[in-house]
């Protein structure tokens, strides 16, 4: 029963931090964010553009937004970027490139336009979404092991919100 809570507090959480903007990000900039349960710091992932298109060879700035400490954003360090939040393009397309996650490469991420704004589609519990948000559940809070990760997002077709939770 205490974990059933922990887990509900742990969710209530992650859904209360989705709301806070990535930094100093344009919203027409930000895609998405990687919260975790082990404190507030979380990870955004801002399209970058090059003279008004994607930037296909380095689609995605990524950043700490270090809630923690008076919201200062951070870069990642070299270990952050190549062996956890960092991600690699597996194509690229004209205007629009497709990533996975450093941490997890089963899960495709389309950048590209979408009614004039750019956005990251997944497939996200079955069916294409707009990928809102990521949460890794850790084992202990000073764990490098995940428990699971949820993805949140809303569905292209329905514009209903959608999860999903992997476990590893």
């Amino acid at each position: 029963m205490k974990s059933l809570f922990t887990l509900h507090l742990s969710l209530l959480a992650a859904l209360l931090l989705a709301v806070v903007p990535c930094g100093a990000a344009e919203p027409a900039t930000q895609l998405f964010q990687f919260h975790r349960s082990t404190n507030r710091n979380y990870i955004c992932y801002d399209v970058q553009q090059s003279n008004g298109q994607l930037d296909t060879k380095k689609p995605i700035h990524v950043y700490w937004i270090r809630a923690e400490e008076d919201g200062a954003k951070k870069e990642l360090s070299f270990i952050q970027r190549t062996l956890a939040f960092g991600y690699k393009v597996v194509s690229r397309g004209e205007n629009e490139a497709t990533i996975h996650l450093t941490a997890y490469n089963k899960l495709l991420i389309r950048i590209c336009q979408r009614q004039g704004k750019w956005v990251a589609l997944a497939t996200i519990n079955g069916q294409e979404a707009y990928l809102t948000r990521l949460f890794a559940q850790m084992r202990s809070p000073n764990s490098l092991h995940v428990e699971y990760v949820d993805l949140f997002g809303k569905s292209t077709a329905t514009g209903a919100d959608v999860t999903e939770r992997i476990r590893q």
